[in-house]
C-alpha cells in the first residue's frame, strides 16, 4: 500500500508505527511487572543497570528514556530498598553514579528472564537472521535520530 493509498497519515507514519509497535509490545510486559509490583520506571532502572552496569545519572536518564527529577525520585525510593547504590564519581566530585546492589541485581535477573521471555513470545514468527536485521536496523535508526 503506497501512503496515497492509506486510510489515514499514521498508518504510513514511521514514528507512529515506531511508537505504536512499542506500546503494543510493551503493555502486557509493564503489566506482568506491575502485578508482581515493579512499576515501568524500576524496569527500565533495573534494566539499564543489569547485570554491572555502573552509569552518571544524566546517562541512567536517558538510557532509561525518564526525565532525571522522576528518575531521581524513583532512585531515592530505590536506595531506601537496597536496589541500587549511589557512588560518588572519582572524576567529578559532583557525580553521582548508580549501580545495582546484590539485591537489585537479583531482582533484575528474574524480571530479564521474564523480559527475554516476553520477547521470544513476540518475534516468534521471525527468524534468528530476521530479529537480527530487525534489531540492527533499530540501533542504526536510533543513531541517526540522535545525530538530529
Amino acid at each position: 500500500m503506497s501512503p496515497a493509498d492509506s486510510e489515514n497519515f499514521t498508518d504510513e507514519y514511521l514514528l507512529y508505527l515506531l511508537a505504536h509497535a512499542s506500546a503494543a509490545a510493551s503493555d502486557a510486559f509493564h503489566a506482568e511487572m506491575q502485578a508482581e509490583g515493579i512499576s515501568v520506571t524500576t524496569w527500565r532502572i533495573l534494566g539499564s543497570l543489569y547485570p554491572n552496569v555502573r552509569l552518571n545519572v544524566g546517562a541512567l536518564a536517558r538510557k532509561s528514556l525518564m526525565k532525571q527529577p522522576t528518575l531521581t525520585r524513583t532512585l531515592d525510593r530505590l536506595c531506601k530498598q537496597g536496589i541500587v547504590a549511589r557512588h560518588h564519581s572519582d572524576d567529578d566530585r559532583r557525580g553521582v553514579l548508580v549501580d545495582l546492589t546484590d539485591k537489585g541485581r537479583d531482582m533484575a535477573r528474574d524480571k530479564i528472564e521474564k523480559a527475554r521471555a516476553h520477547e521470544t513470545a513476540i518475534l516468534q514468527d521471525y527468524s534468528d537472521a530476521d530479529i537480527a536485521d530487525l534489531k540492527q536496523r533499530l540501533r542504526t535508526l536510533l543513531a541517526r535520530a540522535r545525530q538530529n
